[in-house]
């Protein structure tokens, strides 16, 4: 397998800007002048403009094109537009890349990606793109995707970066662990987070570290139950932190949940997590949609997130105690970064995923960060839009980026 230390990615020091904007000479022409493997998908006239724009300089275009409707694949669109949007996926893709012309997967996801990276950064067409590869790779790889029933998009997200982890190895290269592999998409997204359980009767400690692609988050509750016939009560905003907060807070198990080797019986514990490394991307999924186990029905709670573009996650972090003490009963101490060493993990928001609707009928669009500038993009169509309408949207997945990363 090519190695691919030398990518953007994991460069031994890049501000987001140095990614988004690459001196010239910086970035490989590989992403502009190659002939795509994909042909039967390209007609005369494709061929001939990107054959113009083939050039020994960088890439001019922005990458803003819409992605036509196949039949209910929003949720596959604003996905897409969010790896499209994002520096690091862009700058692989763009550079040393995954090398479509010597892959023989059949229906390749990454070969698929690759198509439309290539072609968004390489011409100046303004009208939509249809991307048939990647919706016949979704559909080979993931059985449950097949056919042109609405999806989940937080569901697609995950099918699509593990299948691009898998097509981004070589045929023979073997599995790692995913805090361990060295493909453009654990290095990217794969964090290490930390659950640490305390017995409440021996105070023995137990710890483990987990890899994890991306945070699902609980949104309050829309209020006490409703009596019959009575207006549903309006949805109460929370702020995204807060969110963050009840996710970081200690959770108390029952005695039932839990057994202590210590005391070799069932007790009481305290378990809480904490962000134990933190990846360059970072997708937030907000947890809208509400599944009754008793009823076997299911909602969509409307309650306004407020989202900053500058997320500090210095409070949600931990680290080990230190020899002199000062952590907490498990082991860590949130928001604690040893000073002069390490900056403040600082994230800047890239993308942001809507759900717009009903569950069972609705409708997705997206966000996405050009430079200081932001798009809407809904299926074909692309709007620039103000920061403040960014804002205000009724936000399902927030895609944030390390404004400065240091490996």
């Amino acid at each position: 397998m090519e190695n691919k230390s030398q990518s953007p990615v994991i460069t031994k020091k890049h501000s987001l800007a140095d990614i988004r904007f690459p001196s010239p000479g910086s970035v490989s022409t590989h992403g502009c002048g190659k002939k795509r493997k994909h042909a039967v998908f390209m007609s005369d006239v494709d061929s001939k403009i990107l054959a113009a724009n083939a050039a020994a300089t960088p890439c001019r275009a922005k990458g803003l094109r819409g992605l036509y409707n196949m039949g209910q694949t929003c949720f596959m669109s604003v996905v897409l537009q969010s790896l499209i949007h994002n520096p690091f996926i862009r700058a692989f893709y763009l550079s040393v890349g995954h090398r479509s012309l010597d892959c023989e997967r059949e229906a390749c996801t990454s070969c698929a990606l690759d198509d439309i990276i290539t072609e968004f950064h390489s011409t100046e067409k303004a009208e939509g793109y249809g991307a048939v590869a990647m919706l016949q790779g979704s559909w080979k790889g993931g059985g449950n995707l097949a056919g042109y029933q609405q999806q989940d998009a937080h569901e697609y997200l995950q099918f699509i970066l593990n299948s691009l982890h898998t097509t981004n190895l070589e045929e023979d290269e073997k599995e790692e662990k995913a805090e361990d592999c060295n493909c453009v998409i654990h290095r990217a997204f794969c964090g290490l987070m930390r659950s640490t359980v305390v017995c409440s009767k021996c105070k023995n400690v137990t710890a483990a570290v987990d890899p994890f692609m991306d945070l699902s988050l609980d949104l309050k509750s829309s209020g006490p139950k409703k009596k019959k016939n009575e207006a549903p009560a309006p949805a109460q905003a929370v702020d995204l932190t807060e969110c963050l907060d009840r996710f970081t807070s200690p959770e108390v198990l029952q005695a039932s949940d839990y057994r202590c080797r210590e005391c070799d019986s069932q007790q009481s514990a305290t378990k809480r997590l904490a962000l134990s490394r933190l990846p360059p991307v970072l997708p937030i999924h907000l947890k809208r949609f509400s599944h009754s186990k008793t009823s076997s029905t299911s909602i969509k709670l409307d309650a306004k997130v407020h989202f900053p573009t500058i997320l500090d996650l210095q409070p949600y972090v931990s680290r080990p105690r230190s020899k002199k003490g000062g952590g907490d009963s498990n082991g860590t101490k949130n928001g604690d970064t040893d000073k002069g060493t390490s900056p403040r993990p600082l994230y800047e928001l890239s993308s942001v995923i809507v759900h717009k609707g009903k569950m069972d009928s609705g409708h997705y669009v997206s966000y996405a960060r050009e430079g200081d500038e932001w798009f809407l993009f809904d299926d074909s169509k692309v709007v620039l839009v103000e920061e403040k309408e960014v804002l205000a949207a009724e936000a399902y997945m927030l895609f944030y980026i390390v404004q400065e990363i240091e490996v």
